[in-house]
């Protein structure tokens, strides 16, 4: 059990709001609707390799938004497919459609129960007008800081964000303790900073060996409360 947390720094996406397939599946739509001619197979391999390289945290050089990540997909999906769309609007609407994505069922109750006796941080690969952040602030949830990756103009796994937030909460590292779901952004970043940290493994991943194993692994995080000493 842990002892003696000040603090508790929550990721976002997949860890307190379900962006699952986001946005995989509109866009599919969209190169329907544009007569593009594909297999459901090939568009998802093109789609999941698109993302492993442009996402890729760890290897990103000059800091640019989320929202322009998002872009340079989608500008290359259409170039693949030889769609002519209007860029600006279809990512606009991929972009606000990601509000439409759901809170996981027990996130309300925890938040409500830990923010009782820790300070509670946001700590995302996000740009400032990310619309699952926005989701949580429009159900009223009370977070003591936000860190998002466009306010520090770095991503996580990089010791910068870490060290921004920690700032922030007046907290040091062995007062905190990181949950979240990515094994690059959340647990080697984490580890490597000297945090502890809670993978939230919704789906039975396998954790890459090559990677520093988590201090917890939970499924729901309900089960968090379980290993802090209230």
């Amino acid at each position: 059990m842990l002892k003696n947390l000040k603090g508790i720094i929550f990721d976002v996406h997949k860890t307190l709001v379900d962006d699952s397939g986001f946005p995989r599946e509109r866009i599919w739509k969209l190169l329907l609707q544009s007569g593009a001619k594909f297999s459901m197979t090939e568009y998802y391999r093109l789609y999941d390799d698109l993302t492993k390289r442009l996402f890729n945290w760890a290897e990103i050089g000059n800091f640019i938004k989320i929202r322009e990540i998002h872009k340079k997909r989608l500008v290359e999906l259409y170039q693949r497919y030889n769609v002519k769309r209007d860029i600006e609007q279809d990512i606009n609407y991929l972009w606000h459609s990601m509000g439409e994505s759901k809170i996981y069922p027990e996130v309300p109750y925890v938040l409500k129960f830990l923010q009782k006796k820790f300070k509670i941080g946001l700590l995302s690969n996000a740009d400032n007008d990310d619309p699952l952040i926005d989701i949580l602030l429009k159900k009223e949830f009370l977070f003591d800081v936000i860190i998002t990756s466009e306010a520090a103009k770095a991503y996580k796994p990089k010791p910068i964000i870490f060290e921004k937030i920690l700032s922030e909460m007046n907290c040091q590292k062995h007062q905190v303790i990181m949950v979240g779901d990515s094994q690059v952004s959340d647990v080697l970043g984490a580890k490597n900073f000297g945090i502890k940290v809670a993978w939230i493994n919704r789906t039975t991943e396998v954790l890459r060996e090559d990677y520093p194993k988590p201090g917890y692994q939970i499924s729901d995080l309900r089960q968090l409360i379980d290993i802090i000493e209230i």
